[in-house]
């Protein structure tokens, strides 16, 4: 399920920096992507994240969030597995390390359930510059593959450093 509610910043097929409530990251930064694709819609206002579209008909959703402040210093291995909050039954079915946008990321597929629902899940996630970003996609694993074209689109055109407009 995904919980909707405030977005500010987001343009076309870019994350513009702003400054956040105190109670949330003190610096944010500005990102760029592809869109997924016609199949999905753009979700505005999304708790947690800055960048969500939602596939109806495959029951999917694809979401980005960049955090830069207080991420700490741990493995991509170590955020990825902090992903697993809420989630039960989680078992990784592939792990493996590529590059995005010039730095080490680790892609991660896992089956796991959001209250008692089966979900299939794969993040992307890197660090660069002071900033860790994960990219996500979930869908029921009876139309994982075929919505995934989207989340494979979004991930291919994310950039970063990029300028604001």
């Amino acid at each position: 399920m995904l919980i909707l509610a405030g977005c500010r910043g987001w343009q076309g097929d870019q994350y513009l920096r702003h400054r956040t409530p105190s109670s949330r990251a003190a610096r944010e930064t500005s990102y760029a992507f592809a869109p997924p694709g016609a199949a999905w819609r753009e979700v505005r206002k999304a708790e947690h994240v800055q960048v969500a579209w939602v596939n109806d008909a495959a029951g999917a959703v694809i979401t980005i969030h960049a955090q830069c402040d207080e991420q700490g210093d741990s493995s991509l291995e170590q955020y990825t597995d902090h992903m697993r909050i809420d989630w039960t039954g989680w078992k990784v079915l592939s792990q493996q390390q590529e590059r995005l946008i010039d730095r080490a990321a680790l892609r991660t597929v896992v089956d796991a359930e959001l209250d008692g629902v089966p979900r299939r899940n794969e993040y992307v996630v890197v660090k660069r510059s002071g900033c860790l970003f994960d990219l996500q996609y979930s869908a029921r694993p009876d139309s994982f593959d075929s919505a995934r074209p989207g989340f494979v689109q979004v991930v291919e055109g994310f950039r970063f450093p990029t300028e604001s407009r």
